[in-house]
C-alpha cells in the first residue's frame, strides 16, 4: 500500500472507524440491520455485461455477515440495461442477500451517474466500481477492508508493484502514464494511477466530497453519446483539499471489450477536464 501525502487537517483528523464484521457464514439480511457497504454501479448501455457482474456481487455478499447495499445508476441506456437491472433486483431482493436500489438517470456521464449513486447510498462504506468487472470482487473486499482501518478515501491501482495488468494495448497504457503525469504537475500529486475505475469512501468523506463535483455533479446537465472524462481527478482533488486521509491499494485489472474509451478524443477531453480542476482549485470552489 503506498499512502498518498495529505494537507494537515483544520478541522482535525477523521476519527478511526470500527473493524466491519468478517462472515463466516451466510445469513439473510433483515431490513432494519444497518448497512456497512453499499456498492455502487454506473451502468450505460452494459446489457451484455451487467448480469455477470450482479451475480459476482451477490456473490460475494453471501459471504459477509453485514447488510449490503447494491446501487444501480442506469445512466440513461438505449438497451435493456435499467429493465435487466430492475429484474435482478426483484430476483435479489426475494433472496434476500443485498439490499437493491436502481435509479434510473437521464444520460449525463458516468461522473454524474457515480455522484448520484453515492450520494444516494446508505453504507458506513461507500465503493464505486465498474459495470464490465475490470477488477474482480477480490480486489473490493481489500479496498473495504482499508476504509475500515480508518482510511477516509481508499483507490485501486494499477500501477503498485504488486499490481497486476492483463490484456491491454501498449498504446493505452502510454498514454494513461502520460496523463497521470499531466495530472501530477497540474492538479493533483501523489496518485500513481487515477483512473481506476475501483475507489471507495467513509460516509462522511463521501458526503463531503461529492457534495463539492462542479465538473459533473450528480444533477448535470443531460448529453448524448458516450461520454468518458476525468471525474476521478477532481473527486481526488477535492479529497486532498478536504484533507481526507487517503492511500491506494494494488490491484488487479484486465482490460475488458466493447471499452467506451476512444483514446484519442477523450484524451482531449479529459485534460480540458483537468485544467478545469486546476482553476477550482485556485478560486476556491472546493473549500
Amino acid at each position: 500500500m503506498t499512502a498518498a501525502p495529505v494537507r494537515p487537517a483544520a478541522r482535525g483528523r477523521a476519527p478511526r472507524r470500527p473493524p466491519l464484521a468478517d462472515a463466516d457464514e451466510s445469513v439473510r439480511m433483515s431490513a432494519v440491520d444497518p448497512v456497512q457497504v453499499s456498492l455502487v454501479i454506473p451502468a450505460y448501455n452494459e446489457a451484455l455485461r451487467l448480469r455477470g457482474t450482479l451475480d459476482a456481487v451477490e456473490a460475494w455478499a453471501r459471504e459477509r455477515s453485514s447488510a449490503v447495499e447494491v446501487v444501480v445508476v442506469d445512466d440513461g441506456s438505449d438497451d435493456a440495461t435499467a429493465d435487466l437491472a430492475d429484474a435482478w433486483a426483484e430476483g435479489a431482493r426475494a433472496r434476500g442477500r443485498v439490499r437493491p436500489v436502481v435509479l434510473r438517470e437521464p444520460h449525463r456521464g458516468k461522473g454524474s451517474a457515480v455522484a448520484r449513486g453515492v450520494l444516494r447510498a446508505q453504507g458506513a462504506v461507500r465503493v464505486f466500481m465498474d459495470a464490465d468487472l475490470a477488477v474482480p470482487m477480490a480486489c473490493v473486499e481489500q479496498i473495504v477492508d482499508e476504509i475500515s482501518r480508518g482510511i477516509d478515501v481508499a483507490i485501486g491501482s494499477r500501477e503498485l508493484p504488486r499490481s497486476r495488468r492483463q490484456d491491454e494495448a501498449w498504446i493505452r497504457h502510454v498514454m494513461g502514464r502520460v496523463f497521470n503525469w499531466v495530472v501530477s504537475r497540474t492538479a493533483v500529486d501523489g496518485f500513481r494511477d487515477t483512473q481506476c475505475g475501483l475507489k471507495a469512501f467513509a460516509s462522511d468523506a463521501a458526503e463531503d466530497i461529492f457534495s463539492r463535483v462542479a465538473l459533473y455533479p450528480a444533477n448535470g446537465r443531460v448529453v448524448r453519446g458516450s461520454r468518458v472524462t476525468a471525474f476521478d481527478v477532481e473527486v481526488l482533488a477535492i479529497a486532498r483539499r478536504r484533507s481526507w486521509q487517503t492511500s491506494e491499494i494494488p490491484v488487479e485489472w484486465r482490460h475488458v471489450p466493447l471499452s467506451k474509451v476512444r483514446p484519442l478524443a477523450d484524451s482531449f477531453s479529459m485534460v480540458r477536464d483537468v485544467l478545469r480542476v486546476r482553476w477550482n482549485l485556485s478560486t476556491g470552489i472546493y473549500d
